[in-house]
């Protein structure tokens, strides 16, 4: 396609970078909490963030852009509705991972209910580690294969 979002041979490989490195800032993360270390924790939500919101930014414009335009022009319904499908998950997730960060960045360290902390983080792995699998085995072989 000549105009919108181009297709680039190594977005996958950059996306799966970032998973690994997502998952790697995740699991510092879960440690400090876990730890009850107060300054750890707000550490590595900064340093979980940093990674999250441009890795979402990439996918919402260069992945489900470009997918969505495409299946859009080859005239793929089933594929369109997919890819919406993921893209309205991803933004579910990532609302409730950057409300997450926030809420406890902007916390007093001493109002940090680490308890609490630890399962929110162990529901938000699960949601995570779910996606990316899903992501890596269906999502990312789809858009290789539009080039």
């Amino acid at each position: 396609m000549v105009s919108g979002v181009q297709h680039h041979s190594t977005l996958v490989t950059q996306l799966v970078g970032d998973h690994r490195q997502l998952l790697e800032s995740f699991g510092v993360l879960k440690k400090a909490a876990e730890a009850r270390d107060v300054v750890a924790f707000k550490q590595a939500l900064q340093g979980f963030k940093a990674l999250l919101v441009p890795h979402l930014l990439e996918e919402a414009i260069r992945l489900y852009t470009y997918m969505r335009q495409e299946f859009k022009t080859r005239g793929n319904a089933n594929n369109y509705q997919l890819v919406n499908g993921y893209k309205s998950e991803m933004k579910g997730i990532g609302d409730a991972a950057v409300h997450f960060i926030e809420t406890y960045s902007a916390a007093a360290d001493d109002a940090i209910d680490f308890k609490q902390v630890c399962a929110s983080l162990h529901e938000i792995g699960h949601l995570l580690g779910d996606r990316i699998r899903r992501e890596e085995s269906e999502l990312y072989p789809l858009y290789q294969s539009l080039h």
